[in-house]
């Protein structure tokens, strides 16, 4: 009987290549002849197109969030899946090997309910909160009752993180480096954000024009209207017009100020979603101008825009945008919540528990207001979620013979 030439262990080569949390959009090109694979035959993983991959909670999630949260997920059909962060021990490194598709891709952590402020972010961030390059925050009012539309406001804040800034040796300040200025426009140009506005004092002011123009990376220069002020100026211009930028740059120690006048124009002083960026987002939470320390109450369009943008970023856009369709539906029929104002007359004020009920209650109706939010597009050609999509992910064995 003949004998089969030995088979490489394909299965643990391809695994490795996804468990390194390498995504299929991020896999480096591999020149001919350099690190080829002579085996011809791929590993194919089947990857459930519904599944929204959130990290385990080091501390236990509060119960309304909790209940709302899953209320939601049932509402969406969502298959939320919380996975650990790390793998500790055999049993569970094997768990990853056996589950490619989960793997590849880090598993986002959610914490809405976390408090950050503007402040205490600008002094360098809680302990506990990750090291990343930059972060954003989303106002987004959907003008509930205001006169005119160009009376709501969309605007995305954003600001490197502190410990992501050098000092640079002609102002003697911290600075942004060139390439997270350059993914803060990239994200803004990606959401169709064309209006930017960059926020320094007088004395970066000169250093950072110079940066844009002497490090050759701003790409979009030719895509959007960049305008660099000090602070003083960009106070002045939001206070005449808040919704001057579609987003706004600004060095972290001045964000507070930025906030709070954006806070007090739109009359929102309930928390904003956070996302946190480090090579994609890695964590959501909230951001308020309250310094107060622990877990914030149950917040019904703070969950409702940052579980739209966790299914948003995770590829899951007919998720993210029925749920916001829902959502602007309820504010259309003047139903809103504690620390979501509104001039109208015809408004009925409910809770947060109770928003979250009747906006799962509403199923499809339809509503003649629609979704303009920027950072959640629409996804005409999604499919329903009664009839998922399975996507195939293609990983590659490129170890050794």
């Amino acid at each position: 009987m003949e004998t089969l030439p030995e088979q490489p262990d394909l299965p643990f080569r391809s695994l490795a290549v996804a468990q390194a949390g390498v995504a299929p959009d991020r896999i480096p090109a591999v020149q001919s002849g350099q690190g080829l694979s002579t085996d011809p035959r791929p590993a194919l993983s089947l990857v459930d197109g519904s599944q929204l991959l959130l990290a385990e909670q080091a501390e236990p999630v509060p119960q309304d969030w909790r209940d709302a949260l899953a209320r939601l997920a049932a509402w969406l059909e969502l298959d939320v899946q919380h996975v650990s962060a790390r793998p500790v021990g055999a049993l569970r490194q094997v768990a990853a090997w056996a589950a490619p598709h989960r793997a590849a891709k880090a598993a986002l952590q959610f914490h809405p309910w976390q408090n950050v402020s503007p402040v205490a972010f600008q002094a360098g961030g809680h302990a506990m909160l990750p090291r990343v390059d930059w972060v954003a925050s989303y106002l987004q009012d959907q003008g509930t009752g205001k006169p005119l539309k160009a009376s709501t406001l969309d605007v995305m804040l954003m600001s490197p993180h502190p410990a992501a800034c050098a000092v640079d040796a002609d102002c003697d300040a911290p600075m942004p480096r060139a390439e997270t200025l350059q993914a803060m426009l990239q994200a803004a140009l990606a959401e169709g954000r064309q209006r930017i506005g960059i926020v320094v004092d007088a004395q970066r002011r000169n250093a950072l024009v110079r940066q844009l123009l002497v490090s050759g990376r701003v790409a979009t220069r030719d895509q959007q209207e960049i305008e660099i002020l000090p602070i003083e100026d960009a106070l002045c211009h939001l206070v005449r017009h808040a919704g001057r930028w579609d987003a706004i740059i600004v060095l972290p120690e001045l964000r507070s100020l930025v906030f709070a006048m954006l806070a007090e124009l739109s009359g929102i002083w309930t928390p904003w979603p956070m996302l946190w960026h480090r090579r994609g987002v890695s964590m959501i939470t909230g951001e308020v101008l309250d310094e107060a320390d622990g877990t914030l109450p149950l917040n019904a369009p703070l969950l409702v825009q940052a579980l739209a943008l966790a299914a948003h970023h995770a590829g899951l856009g007919h998720a993210a945008q029925r749920l916001m369709q829902g959502a602007v539906r309820l504010w259309d029929c003047g139903i809103i919540t504690p620390g979501r104002g509104s001039v109208a007359p015809y408004v009925t004020e409910v809770t947060d528990g109770e928003f979250i009920h009747q906006l799962c209650r509403g199923g499809e109706q339809r509503s003649r207001a629609r979704s303009s939010w920027r950072a959640i597009p629409a996804a005409a050609l999604a499919p329903s979620p009664r009839q998922p999509r399975p996507s195939l992910r293609l990983v590659a064995a490129n170890g050794d013979q």
